[in-house]
């Protein structure tokens, strides 16, 4: 699913590629962002999700400069497997947003009270990606939607 290369990144004109994202703008369904970490596709937020009410964990990937086509690609890559993909072991995705040139994807999460005052965040992501490669060595049938 990557994009011809004279299309600009994320400009979306096929409609089965529309449908994956939502067209409502991010900063109003999500409340209290905190930055938990960086990586190199980009920052996790802590977010309240004020539609579902619940705590979930925000990757922002910005698909900008020089690398914007390859950028795009990847996140058009990532976007339709987590819309097809369910299972007990995989952080339970949400949504998918654009906003300016950053894909903001919404993700379930969990917290581990550590304290009455302190929370722990468990890292959900590696833990997803740790559990797919185990899930894809095994050949287990994953169910899609």
């Amino acid at each position: 699913m990557s994009p011809p290369s004279s299309v600009k990144p994320g400009v979306i004109k096929d409609p089965a590629v529309a449908a994956l994202f939502s067209n409502k703008d991010p900063e109003s369904r999500y409340d209290d962002l905190r930055e938990i970490g960086h990586g190199s596709f980009g920052a996790v937020f802590f977010a309240f999700d004020k539609e579902r009410g619940e705590t979930v964990a925000i990757k922002k990937m910005a698909f900008s400069g020089k690398q914007a086509n390859e950028k795009w690609a990847d996140i058009l890559k990532e976007v339709a497997f987590l819309n097809k993909i369910k299972h007990q072991h995989i952080v339970e995705y949400r949504a998918c947003f654009l906003k300016e040139q950053t894909c903001w994807v919404g993700y379930y999460t969990y917290y581990i009270p550590i304290s009455l005052f302190s929370f722990c965040l468990i890292d959900l992501f590696l833990l997803w990606t740790v559990v797919y490669v185990k899930i894809l060595m095994k050949g287990l049938q994953l169910e899609t939607v």
